[in-house]
């Protein structure tokens, strides 16, 4: 069951951190993700959800939103105005630090994780988690995050993507 508390309520540990998937199929009305992205990004929006984010994952947002082949494709003053939208007052949704804690916390997992390219992206968001002692992830793409739940991240997804071959169902009551 989802929590109902209001965002005050909730200190920074508690929060869960949104991947960039749920704010792209958020936004993008062609989406596949739309319907069921959009419900939680609005229920996190309100406070109804103890949500955070980073100013990267916002950055991979607004590239998608930019993206040639987005539907519908964004302007950049159009991609801007959403994610703008996302994270300025009234919403709840929290922007968690990236400073140089958190990438040295990412440079550590890429090494560990033998992670190259544009991998050191899920390190540099998982980094940025664990040092501010976020634990929880809820993304669609899990399998991209999973290296890190042996550094002690919870991962888990929307229903759309709960159950996939050699990992146990995981309901959002035990996260939210």
């Amino acid at each position: 069951m989802l929590s109902t508390a209001r965002p005050e309520n909730y200190n920074l540990h508690q929060r869960i951190l949104f991947d960039a998937g749920l704010f792209i199929g958020a936004l993008l009305k062609n989406d596949p993700r739309h319907t069921e992205a959009r419900a939680l990004v609005e229920q996190a929006r309100l406070g109804n959800l103890p949500i955070c984010t980073t100013a990267s994952i916002l950055g991979e947002v607004y590239g998608a939103l930019t993206w040639e082949k987005a539907e519908p494709p964004h302007t950049s003053m159009e991609a801007a105005e959403a994610v703008r939208l996302l994270v300025e007052s009234p919403s709840a949704i929290q922007i968690i630090e990236e400073g140089i804690e958190a990438i040295l916390c990412a440079l550590n997992l890429a090494a560990q994780h033998k992670l190259t390219a544009r991998r050191i992206h899920d390190a540099r968001h998982a980094g940025a988690a664990l040092s501010s002692g976020i634990r929880k992830i809820y993304t669609y793409d899990i399998e991209d995050w999973q290296p890190f739940e042996q550094n002690g991240l919870e991962i888990a997804g929307p229903d759309s993507i709960m159950t996939y071959p050699g990992r146990k169902s995981i309901k959002k009551s035990d996260l939210f």
